[in-house]
């Protein structure tokens, strides 16, 4: 079966907008598309599914993985949860998300990420695999703060 990981990270972001504009941005496969930091390749397949091709550096590894994302269980202005599944060197990852958003302007979201990875990436070692993890969902989010706070127009 081969070595198996599990990760578990959250935080909080205030975002400087009204709680309906950051669930819908939240939401928009386009605007999730185009704030993936380290995405080769972005494709909208649906209205709430993102396909990408991911350039992943990690230690002494990097490899690009195919993921696909798709934003479920959504209650508007309130909740929406971000599956993401990817494969790719010999790793695969899924990733459940769920932000809750609360407040008005600003927004402040809450957010829980599970992540399983298996495969080469999961033998890299847990702390160097959560080291990164960190990082990049610090960077994602930072990307969607700054593109969400972005004037538009």
């Amino acid at each position: 079966m081969g070595i198996k990981m599990q990760l578990h990270l959250e935080g909080t972001e205030i975002l400087n907008l009204p709680r309906e504009k950051v669930f819908l941005l939240l939401t928009d496969a386009g605007f999730l598309a185009k704030s993936l930091p380290d995405a080769q390749e972005t494709k909208v397949l649906e209205d709430n599914v993102v396909q990408a091709k991911m350039k992943i550096g990690i230690s002494f590894l990097t490899t690009t993985m195919a993921t696909k994302m798709k934003v479920v269980d959504m209650a508007p202005a309130h909740h929406a949860r971000l599956l993401v599944e990817g494969a790719g060197s010999g790793s695969n990852m899924k990733i459940t998300s769920d932000f809750d958003l609360e407040g008005e302007n600003p927004t402040r979201m809450k957010w829980v990420a599970d992540a399983e990875i298996s495969g080469v990436m999961a033998g890299i070692g847990a702390s160097i695999i959560k080291g990164f993890a960190e990082k990049k969902v610090k960077e994602i989010f930072q990307d969607i703060k700054k593109a969400m706070e972005m004037p538009s127009g």
